[in-house]
């Protein structure tokens, strides 16, 4: 039975705090995210979204409480994590082409060794799940936004994760653009499990099973049960959100 439970809940937190330099970003967090399920994090600038993330990848460790994810601790399990930053940080003047980048994402398959066929391969099909694949010889440099995000979702793909964690991928991209962009998650979520940080409020669609709500404190809400009401308190000011069924 407790294999079973492991095996279901993806992320499991537990009684989890943190803070930065005796500042405190995450208090007293306990959630659970089950098995391909679709999640949205939300929250205000400063909330602990993106701590919650890099908890979640093993990149920090919490003051207290524990972070499971596959039922061990994040560090062992790397390789099943993908991830997707809102922006890549790189040098615009470095000549580093699209699939330069996707290749990226298999490095820590070995770090040490030089791409191999295998490698190419896999990036190369992950361009092609994006829709991306004719964009593979182009300097990443010379992408349009819509395009350089869907480039690192591709990479985020390269070691075939079984949790992808996205950050902001339609931020800064045009309304059609990012509902492509979602249409596209929604099909990678049929697979595996998503949680995906955005500032859009007008989320909810069928796909969507669950809000991880983010302010200091976290609260998990089925999708059916987020109203104006609880995003007033998450944003402490006045918010409209759109919902495919109904307004707020």
């Amino acid at each position: 039975m407790m294999n079973q439970e492991v095996e279901k809940s993806i992320v499991r937190f537990e009684a989890v705090s943190f803070s930065y330099h005796g500042q405190t970003v995450l208090e007293n967090v306990t959630f659970t995210v089950d098995k391909q399920q679709m999640t949205y994090v939300v929250g205000p600038n400063g909330g602990g979204k993106t701590t919650l993330l890099k908890l979640i990848m093993g990149l920090l460790q919490p003051d207290s409480g524990t972070v499971r994810i596959f039922g061990k601790p994040p560090e062992k399990v790397r390789t099943r994590i993908g991830y997707a930053p809102q922006h890549l940080r790189f040098d615009p003047k470095f000549p580093v082409t699209v699939l330069d980048v996707v290749m990226m994402g298999r490095l820590q398959s070995g770090f040490f060794n030089r791409p191999s066929s295998s490698d190419k391969k896999a990036a190369l099909a992950a361009l092609d799940e994006l829709g991306v694949a004719d964009l593979a010889r182009k300097a990443f440099s010379d992408l349009s936004g819509g395009q350089r995000q869907r480039i690192l979702i591709a990479r985020s793909l390269g070691d075939n994760p079984d949790l992808l964690l996205l950050d902001e991928p339609t931020a800064n991209v045009d309304a059609h653009t990012g509902d492509k962009l979602l249409k596209t998650i929604r099909d990678l979520s049929e697979r595996m499990t998503i949680l995906m940080v955005s500032h859009d409020l007008g989320f909810v669609t069928d796909n969507v099973r669950s809000v991880i709500c983010v302010n200091r404190r976290v609260h998990l809400h089925p999708t059916e049960n987020v109203t104006s009401d609880s995003i007033r308190k998450l944003y402490d000011q006045e918010m409209r959100i759109i919902r495919h069924d109904i307004t707020h």
